[in-house]
Formats: structure tokens, C-alpha cells, sequence
């Protein structure tokens, strides 16, 4: 019996290798007649030394961030190899796109064919394992569903919490026109408005610096950027040490823990006996607390805590940026500002209702260029759930049908695709809001992403940043440019301007 081990063994290994072989053969076989008979061809291939992890497509994408030409180097990337080009992230086949036709597909049309996959759930999960911002399938459907009634037009239209907030932030501003970066007053602001709606407190950083200065401001920054250099290392994302990030992600932790379990401490009184009138001493029991809703549709504190900084993160740096990325170009075109006032000058000086905001044409226009110019979000990705084909981007021409085999990561880069000239004219690079008059949604432009998983805050956080504009607007009379220097890309989970905004604004 011993004797005839090697060969049980050996003929063991052929059967496995022979399966595998044979496996191999049919998959081979069915993806090159799905080729043939949809006239798929390849697309442009971005040149890379290493072919199995694609070290140095790492290596070059961690130095751009450092070198802060990341997105410069990337629309470099489209312009030369083509807006759609195959590549490599260490285990997983790349395909960029910036073809509106392809992008539709991923994130609408072919959308179950698709998930945000490993790399993005690798990159986030140390600190939002929970979040709906890395969920797929039922998972993603049972967030969207728990987070979406939070989001209510009711909810989205309290202009009386958000003016007690630019009150702050209008206090916040030196009336001498003296040197100011609305940037760092901005992501204050935003940080205040946000705990508020979610913990029926805020965190008070405008009157009271001290309390989001210093060391849980700048672990939220660490964490963010710890997560895009997480993703950018792929499965060798643990190998790394990250000492300074995992400090950052038990600070956040630590501060979203406290909320919860306040939020879980009211919902077990008003469960109690006298909770209705104990419940109230705390609260207005009128008023919507985002926490406190979550907190009656689960107990489990993880969920709680992941998706709270979820939102946290997502309305704290949206509107911070998009305001910040605004006032940087009105420190700039005077017209546009000049334009803003005329039209905010109907409102007679009174508060803006809901409705009177929406009425507002050129705001609108404005932070739709801002957002065009400077996404928020310089782009996403997706991994092919199926063997599929996209629509074009394929052959010398680059508008044929490209196959797109399972595990693919299908990157787009939204910066790029909202400068591209043939979609939006030879002025793409320059800040032209009346362009937006005739301009109609597509999949040309996506600040916000498309299909069923776009941003679930998108409303709350336009409305934020147009009530915002309109109060300073309405307060000071002119801004002036306090730093000449060009915008300097940041990139975290947002993008920003790494020198921030230094204007003077005038009363």
C-alpha cells in the first residue's frame, strides 16, 4: 500500500491539472466566441513593466499623489492611450474609461453585473466596514433602504438649524477684510451642520475651535488618506504598516462610539415606562435626529458606528469642498461674483426659502461648473461580477465593443471625463457657468454618480452649500484674491485645493 502512494498521488494531480486544463479550454473557448460574434476588439493598452501585480503602476500613482499631479497625469493617461485603455492593479486586470456610453453601462444599465469589490471593501473596511459606501448586493439594498427616509425633503429643508450655523460662520469671517482660508472655516462649518443633523448636537467647531482642532480634524484627514493609499496598494494593502492610520481610525472610532451609544440610551428610555417624557428633556421631540431614527431600527453598535462616519465623512467633506473649490474661483471672476449678487439681490436681503433657492438659476449654474472643474470625487471603480461587454472603446478606432472578462476593475476618471473637448467644447478647461443654460443631464457629467447607488446626500448637500452662498453673498460685498498661486490637487477621499482659499471679503 505504501508503496503505491507516489502513484495515487501522481495520478491524483493529473486528474486536478487535467480539470483545470479542461476548465481553462472552455472558458477559453466561450469568451472567444462571445468575442467574435459581438466584434469585440481590445482596447489601447497602457504600458506597464510588471505583468503580474503591476508594481509600478503602484508606485507611479502613490509618487503622483505625493507629487499632487495625480489627476494631471492621469488626463495625460486618456489623451495619449485613448479614453479607454486596459492596465493592471496588482491581482486585478484595469480597464479606465471615460466613455459616457461604458459608464452608463457599469453603473446603470449592466448595474447587477457589477459591485464595488474587494479593493474598494480592502481599502475602507479598518474604519467603515459596516458603511453603505462599501456594501454590495442585499447588503447595499437593506443600507439604502435603512439611510434613504433619513434623507426626506423635510429633513434636507431645515433652513432654521443650518441659519443658526452661518450665523457662526459669518462670525467666524474678519469684518476688516483682513487674510482668511474659507477652506479650514468651511469644513468646520460643515463638520457643526453635520453632527448636528446627526446627533442633535454639534460639534461646535466654529464658536469653539478647540473641540474638531488638532488632533480628531487631522484623523480625519489621516484617515482618508490612509484608505485612497490602501486602495492604490491593492491586495498588498496589509503588507504596509500603517501605524498613523490605525491611531487615526480608533480616534473616530472612539468619537462615533459616544454617539452611538447616546443614541442607543434614548431609545431604550423612550422604550421605558416614562421614556416619552424623560426622552424629551434631552431633545426636541419634534425634531429629526439622525442617529436616534438608526438607533430604532437596530441595536448593533458596529453597524451604528460604521454607517454614522459613512455620512459623517461624506456631508462633512461634500459641501466643504464644493464651497471651498466655489469661493477659489469667485476670489477670481469677479463677473461671476458680480453676476451671483445681482441675482441674489431679488431676495431683498430676507432668508431664502427651499423654493426661492431652487429658483435660482446662475447659483445653480455655478456650483454645477464647480463641481464640473473639481469633482469631488476624482473618480470610482467597479469589479465585473460576469464575463460582459461594454459598449465601445475597443480596436484602432476606439468604438468597438470591448470584452470585460469576470474580476475586471473598471476605473473612470470623473475629473478627466468633465474636460474632455469634444464633449464640452474647446473652453472645457475655463469656468463658463452660463454653459449650464443649455446643458442637459447626461452621463457626461457626474458629481454625484449615476445609476442606484448615486450619492443618497446629493440634495442635502447642494442645498447646504446654495443656502451658504446666498448668506455670505447677501453679507459681504466683494471678495479679493489673498493667494495668487494656481489650484493644487489634494487627494484624499474628496479632492481639495492643498493650499486652501485665502480671500478678503469685504463688507
Amino acid at each position: 500500500m505504501i508503496g503505491d502512494a507516489p502513484s495515487l498521488i501522481a495520478s491524483t494531480l493529473a486528474v486536478i491539472v487535467g480539470f483545470y486544463l479542461s476548465r481553462q479550454l472552455r472558458i477559453y473557448t466561450s469568451r472567444r466566441k462571445r468575442i467574435s460574434e459581438n466584434g469585440c476588439e481590445p482596447p489601447a493598452k497602457y504600458p506597464f513593466w510588471d505583468p503580474i501585480f503591476g508594481l509600478d503602476v503602484i508606485y507611479d500613482a502613490i509618487r503622483s499623489v505625493k507629487r499632487k499631479t495625480f489627476l494631471s497625469e492621469k488626463q495625460s493617461h486618456y489623451e495619449v492611450y485613448g479614453n479607454t485603455h486596459s492596465s493592471r492593479l496588482t491581482t486585478f486586470p484595469v480597464i479606465s474609461t471615460i466613455e459616457p456610453d461604458n459608464i452608463k453601462a457599469v453603473l446603470s444599465t449592466k448595474f447587477k453585473d457589477f459591485e464595488i469589490g474587494s479593493p474598494r471593501r480592502r481599502a475602507f473596511s479598518p474604519i467603515l466596514a459596516n458603511s453603505i459606501l462599501v456594501a454590495d448586493g442585499p447588503e447595499w439594498e437593506h443600507s439604502r433602504a435603512f439611510l434613504k427616509p433619513s434623507f426626506s425633503r423635510s429633513q434636507v429643508g431645515d433652513l432654521t438649524t443650518l441659519e443658526s450655523h452661518v450665523q457662526h460662520l459669518l462670525k467666524a469671517i474678519p469684518r476688516d477684510g483682513s487674510t482668511v482660508d474659507l477652506a479650514d472655516l468651511f469644513f468646520r462649518y460643515t463638520a457643526d451642520v453635520t453632527t448636528d443633523f446627526m446627533f442633535g448636537e454639534s460639534i461646535g467647531s466654529l464658536p469653539h475651535p478647540e473641540e474638531f482642532g488638532g488632533d480628531m480634524a487631522q484623523a480625519c484627514r489621516d484617515v482618508q488618506l490612509g484608505a485612497e493609499r490602501r486602495f492604490r496598494l491593492g491586495v498588498f494593502a496589509d503588507m504596509v504598516p500603517q501605524p498613523a492610520f490605525y491611531r487615526s481610525v480608533d480616534k473616530v472610532h472612539a468619537y462615533m462610539d459616544e454617539h452611538v451609544e447616546k443614541a442607543l440610551q434614548r431609545r431604550n428610555l423612550q422604550e421605558g415606562a416614562n421614556g416619552e417624557e424623560e426622552g424629551a428633556k434631552d431633545n426636541d421631540p419634534g425634531r429629526f435626529v439622525f442617529s436616534e431614527e438608526m438607533a430604532k431600527l437596530t441595536s448593533d453598535r458596529f453597524v451604528l458606528r460604521d454607517q454614522l462616519g459613512g455620512i459623517f465623512f461624506a456631508g462633512r467633506d461634500t459641501t466643504a469642498t464644493l464651497l471651498s473649490n466655489l469661493f477659489f474661483v469667485l476670489a477670481r471672476e469677479h463677473r461671476v461674483w458680480k453676476h451671483l449678487r445681482e441675482e441674489i439681490a431679488s431676495l431683498n436681503g430676507r432668508l431664502p426659502t427651499l423654493d426661492e433657492l431652487k429658483q435660482l438659476k446662475y447659483l445653480g449654474y455655478c456650483l454645477n461648473e464647480t463641481l464640473r472643474l473639481y469633482p469631488i470625487v476624482q473618480g470610482t471603480s467597479r469589479v465585473a461580477l460576469h464575463d460582459l461587454i461594454l459598449p465601445t472603446g475597443g480596436g484602432s478606432s476606439a468604438t468597438s465593443p470591448i470584452f470585460v472578462a469576470k474580476g475586471t476593475l473598471v476605473v473612470f476618471h470623473l475629473f478627466a471625463l468633465h474636460k474632455r473637448k469634444d464633449l464640452w467644447g474647446e473652453d472645457a478647461e475655463d469656468f463658463c457657468p452660463m454653459r449650464w443654460e443649455s446643458e442637459k443631464a447626461s452621463w457626461n457629467f457626474l458629481p454625484f454618480g449615476g445609476g442606484p447607488r448615486n450619492c443618497i446626500g446629493q440634495q442635502f448637500a447642494l442645498t447646504e452649500a446654495s443656502y451658504t452662498v446666498v448668506r455670505l453673498l447677501q453679507t459681504f460685498e466683494a471678495i479679493e484674491m489673498r493667494d495668487p498661486r494656481p489650484w493644487t490637487e489634494s487627494i484624499g477621499a474628496t479632492c481639495s485645493n492643498a493650499n486652501g482659499v485665502q480671500v478678503g471679503l469685504i463688507i
